[in-house]
């Protein structure tokens, strides 16, 4: 989807958008003020004392009224801004979102290129509709004045258009440039960041720092490269300004010596004064127009966003959720081959172990199943259906937990969830006594380490419990337990008549016969199926 001048309007509320306007057109006669006011004065030489008051009341009138809507119009920009900044970043991350964007990508959306955005193009279409107006209002007065001269001045005026229009695609061309060199700049920050630790360990920040300095020099070269373009443009448009001036006055002094057309040098004068605001409008207008040529790359967002999922999607019945594997592959390019076509049938409430070496793809094969990798061929089939995540609980081998209560992180803000319902899956994860005297509304901060490894990898499990699926995905979740947790959790877990599939390394033989698990290891790009009871279970990695 684009951000464009139909979207701006169909994002800020009518009322703002009319009042806008009107206070606009009010603001429009700052420039144009002192001219009404000034050129008075000749006509005050035999003024009397009323008449000179009269005049005061009427200068001081168009100076407040036209400050007045120039304040209120500023504080209606604010107003319609804010809309605006709401709903692009709101639409920025729900995009990234649903696109599976990085996100150091998403955020520097929101951060940076929200940030352009706003800066040069919604404000500076509240600076071309201001100025545009102005310039209708004084082009309409200079032709009041002299309509041949006015139009002589009008014509001169449009020659600042020129540089602009030369230079609006290479603009647009270095905005790309700066947003891509900028997102750089932010992933290399990440890296050096996240890498503390082991940066640190081996003593690596001068070799590590380096790329960080060169997207840094490199963002900055091309954002001071979109900068001289702009005044270059600039300058190119204050050339033909001073074209726009000097060329009607020898005109006007031609049509004087040869006695056209009624002209003088008091209307020449006028015409200089008044003209000179249509001139400085319609080069506000031209260099503004440059800045949202800028913005194009930025506004053009990577996809349409769609309507949230129902949050009352029915749960699949636990005799339903079988697996079909039909043919089913997973590659990520032709050097790089997860799985081969495999037809494969997981029964309903089918305990199912998969094994094998670190790295070689367990985990791609759970998002298989899961719904979030699609298969390079085949299908992957969860009740007669395309695998979806909406339809499992998977749990990460890395918990994801963010700022806010337990309570908030177990229901994911979901309301509607009853205190009894959490209370009794801290519980199941034996947590309840150990998150404090209120645990539903104790605070996490995801950043610090206010909860161990292991209690981060149980309130993970303990949302999933909450969300009474069918199938469960564990990913290595027992990495961050000691034996004694690890146990009681998959004791608990592997109770459940529902479909779990599991990816790990250490597990008990006596569990594994003890609820009948099946074991595939994952061995030269194909799931080999070991036993049905298993009586030992040892990866290697």
């Amino acid at each position: 989807m684009t951000i464009n001048i139909r979207w701006v309007l169909k994002n800020i509320p009518k009322q703002i958008l009319i009042l806008l306007l009107g206070t606009m057109v009010i603001g429009s006669f700052e420039g144009l003020v002192n001219g009404i006011v000034l050129g008075g004065f000749p006509g005050l030489v035999n003024a009397n004392s009323g008449q000179l008051t009269r005049f005061l009341v009427m200068a001081a009138g168009l100076y407040f009224t036209t400050y007045t809507g120039l304040y209120f119009e500023q504080m209606l920009v604010n107003a319609a801004v804010k809309h605006l900044n709401i709903q692009l970043k709101a639409t920025m991350l729900i995009t990234s979102f649903q696109t599976g964007e990085q996100t150091s990508k998403g955020l520097n959306h929101i951060t940076n290129d929200a940030g352009q955005i706003e800066n040069r193009y919604f404000r500076v279409l509240s600076g071309i509709t201001e100025s545009s107006i102005a310039a209708v209002i004084s082009t309409v007065f200079v032709l009041r004045v002299h309509w041949l001269m006015g139009l002589v001045f009008v014509a001169f005026s449009a020659l600042s258009a020129i540089p602009m229009l030369l230079g609006k695609n290479r603009l647009a061309a270095i905005g790309k440039q700066w947003s891509q060199a900028n997102d750089q700049t932010m992933q290399a920050g990440t890296d050096w960041l996240t890498g503390r630790r082991d940066i640190v360990q081996a003593a690596a920040q001068k070799t590590m720092f380096a790329p960080v300095r060169h997207a840094l020099q490199h963002s900055e070269r091309t954002f001071q490269r979109q900068g001289n373009l702009q005044w270059t443009i600039q300058y190119g448009a204050l050339l033909t300004v001073i074209l726009s001036l000097v060329g009607p006055w020898g005109i006007g002094f031609w049509l004087m010596t040869h006695g056209g057309y009624g002209i003088t040098l008091g209307i020449l004068l006028t015409l200089s004064l008044t003209a000179n605001n249509a001139v400085q409008n319609i080069e506000a207008v031209m260099q503004q127009w440059g800045q949202l040529a800028s913005t194009r790359e930025l506004r053009n967002l990577p996809a349409q966003p769609q309507p949230f999922a129902d949050t009352t999607t029915a749960v699949l019945p636990a005799d339903q959720a079988a697996y079909a594997l039909r043919q089913a592959s997973l590659d990520y390019g032709p050097d790089h081959s997860i799985l081969a076509p495999t037809t494969l049938t997981i029964p309903a409430r089918a305990k199912v172990l998969i094994t094998g070496p670190s790295g070689i793809g367990k985990t791609s094969v759970l998002n298989l199943l899961a719904g979030w990798q699609a298969p390079t061929s085949g299908q992957v089939l969860l009740a007669g259906q395309p695998a979806a995540p909406t339809a499992v609980a998977y749990v990460a081998q890395e918990p994801w937990l963010f700022a806010g209560t337990v309570r908030d992180n177990l229901t994911l803000h979901d309301a509607a969830v009853p205190d009894a319902a959490v209370r009794q899956a801290l519980a199941d994860v034996q947590l309840l006594t150990e998150l404090g005297p209120d645990p539903l509304n104790r605070q996490i901060n995801p950043d610090s380490s206010d909860v161990s490894g292991g209690q981060r990898q149980r309130l993970v499990i303990a949302r999933a419990l909450l969300q009474h699926k069918s199938v469960l995905l564990l990913d290595e979740i027992t990495a961050g337990l000691d034996d004694e947790n690890s146990r009681a959790i998959r004791e608990l877990l592997y109770a459940l008549p529902l479909t779990i599939i599991e990816s790990a390394h250490h597990l008990d033989s006596d569990l594994l016969a003890k609820y009948g698990f099946t074991e595939y290891t994952l061995h030269d790009q194909r799931l080999e199926k070991v036993n049905a009871a298993p009586t030992v279970i040892q990866a290697v990695g």
